[in-house]
């Protein structure tokens, strides 16, 4: 089973990912926060990259309250135990200032979201394919 962080506050966003991943070719199990401060706080509740249900991945929404997606990666990057997991930018910008800077701090791929479900549903399952049969998990020593 993949275990997916998903860092989005949009209600509609998160139903569409939670109806496309049910749909996926793998099993993913969802855990959804509405900010980074959350995520940083799930993920600061395990012990280690090892434990049970720890995600493999998180799906970051850039514009949120409290703590939006630039500083989450940012702070998650200089995290003790999680700072190699990766991070998928999904966002409506496509402000090349705005891409450049979530790659500048540190996020693995940023996406353009689309608004009917079946684009959603290849994004999805192209990146659920890429991060849990084609790369190499983050939490292998």
């Amino acid at each position: 089973m993949a275990h997916v962080l998903l860092v989005e506050d949009d209600p509609h966003d998160v139903m569409v990912i939670r109806k496309v991943l049910k749909r996926a070719p793998i099993d993913v199990e969802l855990t959804v926060v509405e900010n980074g401060r959350a995520a940083l706080e799930v993920l600061d509740s395990y012990d280690s990259i090892h434990g049970e249900n720890v995600p493999a991945l998180v799906l970051l929404d850039l514009n949120m309250p409290i703590m939006d997606g630039h500083e989450f990666v940012a702070a998650l990057r200089k995290h003790p135990v999680f700072y190699a997991l990766p991070v998928v930018v999904l966002t409506t910008s496509s402000d090349p200032d705005v891409l450049a800077r979530a790659y500048q701090e540190g996020a693995n791929a940023v996406i353009t979201k689309v608004d009917s479900l079946e684009g959603m549903s290849e994004i999805v399952n192209a990146i659920s394919d890429f991060w849990f049969h084609t790369a190499k998990p983050y939490n292998v020593h």
